[in-house]
């Protein structure tokens, strides 16, 4: 009885140990996955040079503001600065760390498909295999192209009310974590735009809150005196927020122009809106530039995108 009772505890033993052994090799081998799944993503020799691998996405602003054409003549010079300073990056890295782009964005999507062909053409990424000439090719498309982009949305709209608006709102709800953000890159969001935001299909309200700003809207809400600022506190007025955990993310918003001539704090207050919204969804680094000429606005883009 005894060498039975001794048997089945040997065998019992046996089974569990063995049962153990499978376990632990399974669970070594999801581990393996998921480390091997990890570096597939964001090889090692790139995470850990994440901070010096740019993406930088550029969000363009197509409403009635490029009827002016001072405008047209800021952006695209703006955009040649965004260029040259992405350029200057890609100098300053050993070829094997290439890791680094750039991107166009509309939103809505504009309807004339030469547009949209010209954004692929702003498409720019580069790796250790791009080729040199690949530097200044980049730096003359972004010469080139806007002009030509600008030319054929203002073609497509003769009228102010044929302009549809730009969906900024609906950008950072909808697309900015999938368009703008990666876990291998410091991720750089650049809006170009007079700072107001309007599209038809996005009009919400929240108590004080809404996911627009007009030159009407702003004039409705009477924050022309020196206590404007209070004003907002007091009655919590600001963008909806569109969006949350967005800290891995840098916006650079460039172009902001007042449209309200008869409000000396209109500059101040897009400035208030567009700052207290950004920190709402979790952004940490931002800065909101007025319109200026291009000279000093490119050595706000080059601080900004190499500091």
């Amino acid at each position: 009885m005894k060498i039975q009772t001794l048997l089945f505890y040997f065998f019992l033993f046996l089974i569990i140990g063995c049962q153990e052994d499978k376990t632990e090799k399974k669970v070594d081998k999801s581990l393996l996955n998921v480390k091997t799944a990890i570096s597939l993503d964001c090889p090692k020799y790139i995470a850990e040079n994440k901070q010096n691998n740019l993406n930088i996405s550029i969000l363009l602003d197509l409403s009635d503001r490029i009827i002016d054409e001072r405008i047209v003549e800021k952006d695209t010079a703006y955009l040649s600065s965004i260029a040259e300073t992405f350029i200057a990056h890609i100098k300053s890295k050993k070829l094997i760390l290439l890791q680094d782009r750039m991107q166009l964005f509309f939103n809505p999507e504009p309807s004339n498909g030469k547009i949209n062909e010209i954004a692929k053409d702003l498409q720019i990424q580069f790796t250790k295999n791009s080729p040199k000439a690949q530097i200044s090719l980049t730096e003359e498309l972004y010469r080139k192209k806007p002009i030509i982009l600008y030319k054929l949305a203002k073609q497509d709209a003769t009228k102010p009310e044929d302009y549809p608006g730009s969906d900024i709102w609906r950008f950072f709800k909808d697309d900015v974590k999938d368009y703008s953000i990666s876990d291998c890159h410091r991720n750089i969001l650049i809006v170009l735009t007079d700072g107001y935001m309007y599209y038809d299909k996005t009009e919400m309200n929240e108590k004080n809150h809404t996911s627009y700003l007009t030159p009407i809207s702003l004039k409705k809400l009477n924050l022309n005196n020196s206590n404007w600022k209070k004003k907002i506190e007091n009655n919590k007025l600001g963008f909806i927020k569109a969006n949350e955990g967005l800290e891995n993310l840098e916006v650079l918003v460039l172009g902001v122009n007042s449209v309200n001539p008869e409000n000396p704090y209109t500059l101040d207050i897009i400035e208030t809106y567009w700052t207290n919204w950004l920190s709402d969804m979790g952004v940490k680094k931002y800065k909101v530039k007025n319109s200026d000429i291009s000279s000093n606005v490119s050595k706000v883009i080059k601080d900004f995108i190499l500091n």
